[in-house]
């Protein structure tokens, strides 16, 4: 579909943000969906993350997706966060609202363990190991805390 009058805007914001592989992932998924949607990324200084968050409102944009290095950066121009990004102190989503606000979400843990759960499996009392320490695997981690892991290890290079 062609973009036009009608067509919504989503996107990734990031610095540097040429190697991301999100646009292409993301438009084919929204044209197999068949949506009027168009996911651009956005290459955003670090010193103009508040501008670019205030053109989200302005221009109406669904949300963004978040990257390296503004996760911590975007939550102070948020007018509310989720339960995750209050403990973890990063936001990888944010969704403009009818009424203009944006409300930021952390979305790796959750997604994780709904990812589990869709495959018939939990980890309430179980023993999880986390490969990696970066941003994602400790979202996976609190997540896996908050839903009953018995232990949690971590492991890393």
């Amino acid at each position: 579909m062609k973009p036009n009058t009608q067509t919504r805007l989503v996107g990734v914001i990031g610095w540097p943000i040429e190697h991301s592989l999100s646009p292409a992932m993301q438009n084919a998924a929204l044209r197999e969906m068949g949506l009027n949607w168009l996911y651009l990324a956005f290459a955003v200084e670090p010193e103009r993350v508040g501008e670019a968050l205030a053109g989200v409102r302005g221009l109406g944009l669904v949300g963004l997706n978040v990257t390296i290095p503004h996760k911590s950066a975007v939550i102070e121009h948020l007018d509310e966060t989720d339960e995750a990004v209050q403990a973890l102190g990063v936001a990888n989503t944010i969704v403009r609202r009818e009424d203009g606000t944006l409300a930021g979400h952390n979305t790796d843990g959750p997604g994780f363990l709904r990812s589990l759960a869709e495959h018939g499996h939990s980890v309430a009392g179980r023993a999880v190991t986390v490969i990696g320490a970066g941003g994602s695997a400790r979202s996976v981690a609190w997540a896996c805390a908050r839903e009953g892991a018995s232990r949690i290890a971590v492991v890393n290079r």
